[in-house]
């Protein structure tokens, strides 16, 4: 896995320099990340591969375009396991996203 959350710099100069919208973007994906964590749990919880594997896909796109490469290597792990039919050890990636949306979350409120 990744051991670096977010590299900032490539993803400004993806977006031409524009840190606001950046961090506008950043801003949008801690929202979707928070909406679809609980959504994440219960398809856990029930066994719903074919939900888990939506939701992390989703959000492992929405992460890795915006250069956020820990947590989108974490999603990337999440939809595998739906592909596999397989959530041993899913709990402690989820724990691992809620860490890294908890480091976006303050390095935003840096900035």
């Amino acid at each position: 896995m990744a051991d670096k959350l977010l590299d900032y710099n490539d993803a400004l100069e993806r977006l031409g320099g524009d840190e606001e919208f950046l961090n506008e973007l950043l801003e949008e994906l801690l929202g979707q990340v928070d909406e679809n964590l609980t959504q994440i749990e219960k398809a856990l919880k029930s066994q719903d591969y074919e939900n888990l594997k939506s939701l992390a896909h989703s959000l492992k796109g929405a992460s890795a375009n915006l250069n956020v490469t820990r947590m989108a290597a974490h999603f990337k792990e999440l939809e595998n396991r739906g592909n596999e039919q397989n959530i041993a050890g899913a709990d402690d990636l989820l724990e691992r996203v809620k860490v890294d949306r908890d480091e976006l979350a303050a390095f935003l409120q840096r900035n």
